[in-house]
């Protein structure tokens, strides 16, 4: 888990930083989640589902248990 601004950008830079595969997916708070994509569609124009980045999903958290701005990895 790690805490910081979620962008396109910074999803990105951790995924490559990391180095993420396929096997792991990236959970993110609603909030951080919805700003990431609406980040991702003023780049692209659009979305796509299931939602990824770098080839990696990017889910939205229903639990509860990650906070806001941080990214949490979960294998798959």
């Amino acid at each position: 888990m790690k805490r910081m601004n979620v962008s396109v950008e910074s999803v990105m830079r951790f995924i490559i930083d990391n180095e993420l595969t396929d096997s792991v997916a990236i959970v993110l708070h609603p909030n951080s989640f919805d700003a990431l994509a609406i980040d991702y569609i003023a780049i692209n124009g659009n979305i796509e589902r299931p939602f990824e980045v770098l080839g990696i999903k990017i889910l939205e958290d229903t639990s509860g248990e990650v906070s806001r701005n941080q990214i949490h990895t979960i294998k798959i």
